[in-house]
């Protein structure tokens, strides 16, 4: 498949730079044969009891900062932890010179680091810097001088504000790790979440941590040549079995958002049954893959040239999914990280 064929036009309009308020009020896309436009809240009443909503419960980090490196101003996006002991991540960084290995850098509230390697990942540098400063002082600085990692696409258009850091934020966030957010769960409110537990349908939690490069497109022609990320991914033992056993009682297996597909999928046995999991996940699906895993999804709009655009296409194809799309863009849906959902679901044992 090639590039072009994941490419799409969209009014600049329809990005959500806002999150709707409250949160329930977005809209949901149920994709049938016919396309229908519920408000999300509403979708408790396409959920059964003994179905389960499997949820990402990473919390995002303040990933940003914005410091110095040989009196130059310095962006740097934090993207993924290597050694936590150390304090050594992988970053994106943005100047108007490229750093250099053992550049110093120095941020806001006296946090300082060192670039200490550099190295290519799809065409695009992934500096390797070590913070000079324990783990818990870094965890204490980060919140205190570190931004909420907002996408590229709002940033652009507007500042990161003090209601990012609750609106960027599941309610149910849990374990720290992410710098960017499980989007599809950002819809769900407590009241809603308070309702849905009422009918007795299953809220399972799944961690996956999602990395900066979630945001970089596919560069490769052939998009099948991309080299996806390494993402670290946590099933436990508990949250395995009530999947499994969900599926036995013949309820049904919701994935609240790609990332939960994605690490369900890296868990998952031939016959799709979840196994615990404790580990980094690359996984890659795309047209041809079998994804057994779940029987539907919730999944925000997502960027042209993306893996996720990608994925869509192995769920319900390219046909169907330029279909989606058309239909979202002309019923003014609102894209994006902020923006309104979609609802898939699998029909006689296959999407």
């Amino acid at each position: 498949m090639l590039l072009k064929e994941l490419d799409f036009k969209l009014p600049q309009d329809l990005i959500a730079l806002y999150p709707k308020k409250p949160r329930d009020e977005s809209k949901l896309v149920l994709v049938e044969d016919e396309f229908k436009i519920i408000e999300f809240k509403e979708i408790i009443d396409f959920l059964k009891p003994n179905d389960a909503l499997v949820f990402n419960n990473t919390k995002v980090i303040n990933a940003n900062l914005l410091g110095n490196v040989k009196k130059r101003k310095v962006v740097v996006n934090l993207n993924k932890i290597i050694d936590q002991d150390k304090v050594i991540w992988s970053v994106f960084i943005k100047s108007n010179k490229r750093p250099e290995i053992s550049d110093q850098m120095s941020f806001p509230g006296n946090l300082n680091a060192v670039v200490i390697d550099i190295l290519k990942s799809n065409n695009i540098d992934c500096f390797i810097i070590k913070f000079l400063c324990t783990f818990s002082i870094f965890k204490k600085k980060l919140k205190s001088v570190g931004l909420i990692p907002l996408p590229p696409y709002i940033t652009k258009k507007r500042q990161v504000q003090k209601s990012d850091l609750r609106d960027y934020q599941t309610v149910f966030a849990k374990r720290d790790g992410a710098v960017a957010s499980p989007t599809a769960s950002l819809h769900f409110s407590n009241k809603l979440l308070k309702k849905i537990k009422h009918k007795k349908i299953k809220l399972i939690c799944v961690t996956l941590h999602i990395n900066g490069a979630t945001f970089l497109p596919v560069r490769a022609n052939n998009v099948y040549k991309h080299q996806m990320h390494h993402e670290y991914g946590y099933i436990s033992k508990k949250s395995s079995d009530q999947i499994n056993k969900i599926k036995e009682k013949g309820g049904r297996i919701i994935a609240v958002g790609t990332t939960v597909l994605r690490v369900l999928e890296s868990a998952k046995k031939d016959d799709g049954k979840i196994k615990p999991f404790n580990g980094e996940t690359n996984i890659f699906i795309k047209p041809g893959w079998k994804i057994n895993s779940i029987d539907g999804i919730i999944t925000n709009f997502h960027l042209p040239k993306s893996t996720l655009l990608l994925l869509i296409y192995a769920l319900i194809g390219k046909k169907k999914t330029m279909e989606l799309y058309n239909f979202a863009i002309q019923n003014k849906m609102r894209f994006f990280s902020y923006g309104d959902a979609s609802l898939i679901w699998r029909k006689n044992g296959k999407f």
